[in-house]
């Protein structure tokens, strides 16, 4: 009997049990296409399925695994790995069920290691295990997607094992452009810091630098903090009361809070070796963009030049100066500043159809390592 879509799976392999957005995203294409999706993983936290743009089934779900539409009988079509140190197991398995394997590293494993606060010792054997296996298995895998660093860096890294390397941008889905923003500029004007609250990504200096603006300017504004991540960082940050701290929404939620609302998005990396490389792996930036909001952003990586070229915001030094964020704070709040037509230019950027998620999950749909239907609408459709 010819398998469809209906009666097969796609296996997930994961180094955690937190699905971050990158993975949350591959798992509703697979859904979307007809297939069930199993999700195996290394017992590291606990399972948190917070990312997802539209699923919002609960899965089977066990200490290591994960199943979403799955019958007991269904035959495993493709093997997805996310992490390296399950790509021993992704590899043995695609070889003995004869299956294809796709591997996405949407993270620079091998540079992330210099970056720990472990050991030297400890930071060198994984780079140095990354790395062997990165040699040995790539040549086995069927596909690699990745991130795109800039100067095309991680796929020029990954392309030295298997030359089947495609970068898959952290566009938005479709529904984040969906909604069009508010324009009223007598309207108070909200920067929004969202993402993971860590200081590293500058949330704290965009706290200092709001709450030291000139109270009579202060008040034409907000400061608006959606996200999670350092409980000490958040607990500090409760008790300023000229800041609103949200719980973590949904992505409806906040688009629907951009919908009504007029917004600056805050896009606050460090000068940090990571972050000197990034390229289109920002996604908050493109979130931002998607539903209008022009945004301050530091100059690393890419950055800069992008936004520049299609003038949808400001640019600071990535030391984070209070003074300079202030002064960028200020021209966005000033009504006859660039605030107007720097949201104009990043709504209408972002509704090229190249500009999407959808675009980019089509990429691999069209390899053929998914099996089904290539239906990146329903994303759209159903978010």
């Amino acid at each position: 009997m010819t398998s469809t879509p209906e009666n097969q799976y796609v296996l997930c392999l994961s180094g955690h049990r937190v699905l971050n957005k990158r993975i949350s995203l591959f798992i509703e294409g697979v859904l979307q296409s007809g297939s069930g999706v199993r999700v195996l993983a290394f017992p590291r936290g606990q399972w948190s399925l917070q990312r997802f743009e539209s699923l919002s089934e609960e899965p089977q779900s066990g200490r290591y695994q994960l199943r979403y539409r799955d019958c007991q009988d269904a035959r495993l079509a493709s093997i997805l790995c996310f992490h390296w140190a399950m790509l021993p197991l992704a590899v043995l398995i695609g070889w003995l069920k004869k299956v294809p394997v796709v591997y996405d590293e949407h993270d620079h494993y091998e540079i992330n290691t210099l970056e720990r606060s472990t050991s030297w010792l400890r930071n060198v054997l994984s780079r140095h295990a990354i790395r062997l296996f990165h040699t040995v298995l790539l040549p086995y895998v069927t596909l690699v997607t990745c991130i795109h660093l800039a100067n095309d860096l991680l796929k020029n890294h990954l392309s030295r094992w298997q030359p089947n390397v495609t970068e898959l941008h952290n566009y938005p889905v479709a529904a984040w452009r969906s909604h069009y923003p508010k324009r009223d500029l007598s309207a108070r004007l909200c920067f929004i810091y969202m993402g993971g609250v860590f200081a590293e990504k500058g949330v704290s200096q965009a706290v200092a630098a709001f709450c030291s603006l000139p109270e009579s300017l202060r008040i034409r504004g907000d400061l608006h903090i959606f996200g999670s991540g350092d409980d000490t960082l958040i607990r500090e940050l409760g008790l300023n009361s000229q800041i609103t701290l949200h719980n973590s929404l949904s992505p409806a939620q906040l688009r629907a809070f951009a919908a009504s609302h007029r917004c600056c998005g805050l896009v606050l990396y460090h000068d940090h070796p990571r972050y000197r490389l990034i390229g289109t792996n920002s996604r908050k930036l493109y979130e931002y963009l998607a539903i209008g909001m022009p945004v301050i952003c530091t100059s690393v990586g890419e950055l800069p030049e992008f936004i520049r070229k299609h003038n949808v915001g400001l640019v600071i030094n990535s030391q984070i100066s209070q003074d300079e964020l202030c002064e960028a704070m200020l021209q966005m709040l000033d009504p006859d500043g660039c605030w107007h037509s720097q949201a104009e230019n990043a709504f209408r950027l972002m509704q090229r159809p190249e500009m999407t998620w959808e675009h980019e999950w089509e990429k691999v749909m069209s390899s053929g390592v998914i099996p089904g239907r290539s239906n990146s609408a329903g994303i759209r459709n159903a978010a």
